[in-house]
């Protein structure tokens, strides 16, 4: 079973929606069309994640000088570790918002 898919088809869910997109931003599924939005797990995921980024920066920077180095390390634990939570998404029920 898939870590990241649709509620409705259960069809994988886009990784490029998953790591660059807004927490307002609306997905809707290629196969069934089915409308979803992230949802609280996402977010405190993110804010979490955020933190702990500005911790693991600030470590990372102080035995290693290189900029570019510190920015890479911190990019990939933060995708791989948003990547890994599951069940961040929900549907949205298109009926009452129209």
């Amino acid at each position: 079973m898939a870590k990241h898919q649709c509620p409705n088809c259960h069809s994988p869910i886009s990784l490029s929606y998953l790591l660059f997109s807004k927490y307002t931003t609306q997905y809707r599924c290629v196969k069934c069309s089915a409308l979803m939005v992230s949802n609280r797990r996402r977010k405190i995921t993110g804010l979490t994640l955020a933190f702990f980024s500005s911790f693991l920066y600030s470590l990372i920077n102080s035995h290693v000088q290189n900029l570019f180095l510190t920015t890479l390390v911190v990019f990939i634990v933060f995708f791989s570790i948003l990547w890994l939570v599951p069940n961040q998404v929900e549907l949205v029920d298109e009926q009452s918002k129209a």
